[in-house]
């Protein structure tokens, strides 16, 4: 109302054009927010429409996750044994030499190349000494070599059985450097004190097998105080025997930490 007329003055047109697009501006927010939890917000743009999406549950993947691969089993390990004819199993049936059960026993491949009459110096029944056997167990790709000392080389020094030992177990260190060396002490099975050349032949296996990496293992005399062990001979092991060697070896090994 005009006062000082005292009539009503017409409304201004701008201010009800700006009242009107200030009402719908409102009205779009309300609108926009009753909505918004039905619809996740109406931000304009692609990244504001898919922000807060989530997919339906019917949509989401069914794939099955791949099933983890089943680790894949140990081989056996190959073991290649030389020694005299104690290991050789002399006198007795085939397949009863303390090798060849160990092998029946555990699973492992075994190849026995012991050889009666041999030793690191002393050419046996097989026409050559230890390390004439060398390229034979080669062949086998041994994940093992076990090596005795042997009593045929009672009859040398102390010195000449140290280096034979030595140039032996070196060359089957080197001709096959992926396998475990083990080396046994050497046997005395006679019913007498045991010569100082057997301590020396243990002696020298130890030294020679650990300055390689190998595992020296003195077993002792397991066979010297039993009945029924030895042969007549008094020196090579009944089947009883071998059976107490591959009882002995075989315990031996596994507390050096040696699986078969």
């Amino acid at each position: 109302m005009d006062r000082a007329s005292g009539s009503r003055s017409a409304p201004d047109p701008t201010y009800r054009r700006g009242m009107s697009s200030a009402r719908r501006r409102i009205g779009a927010l309300i609108v926009c927010a009753l909505t918004a939890l039905a619809m996740t917000g109406c931000a304009s743009g692609a990244d504001a429409q898919t922000a807060f999406l989530v997919p339906h549950p019917s949509a989401r993947s069914t794939a099955t996750p791949a099933a983890a691969a089943s680790p894949s089993p140990t081989a056996p390990p190959i073991v290649v044994a030389i020694g005299d004819s104690i290991m050789a199993g002399y006198g007795l049936d085939t397949g009863q030499d303390w090798p060849t059960m160990m092998a029946a026993q555990s699973g492992a491949g075994v190849t026995n190349l012991a050889c009666s009459g041999a030793g690191f110096i002393a050419v046996g029944s097989c026409g050559t000494d230890f390390a004439g056997l060398i390229d034979q167990a080669a062949q086998a790709e041994p994940t093992i070599v076990i090596v005795q000392g042997s009593d045929n080389d009672g009859d040398e020094t102390d010195k000449a059985i140290d280096s034979a030992t030595t140039d032996t177990v070196t060359a089957i260190h080197e001709a096959m450097p992926d396998a475990l060396i083990v080396g046994l002490s050497t046997l005395w099975d006679p019913p007498r004190t045991e010569p100082h050349e057997i301590t020396a032949s243990s002696t020298a296996v130890q030294d020679a097998v650990e300055a390689v990496g190998g595992i020296y293992i003195d077993i002792g005399q397991p066979l010297q105080d039993g009945t029924g062990l030895l042969q007549s001979d008094d020196e090579h092991p009944t089947l009883a025997g071998q059976k107490v060697l591959l009882q002995t070896i075989s315990t031996a090994l596994a507390r050096a930490g040696v699986t078969l």
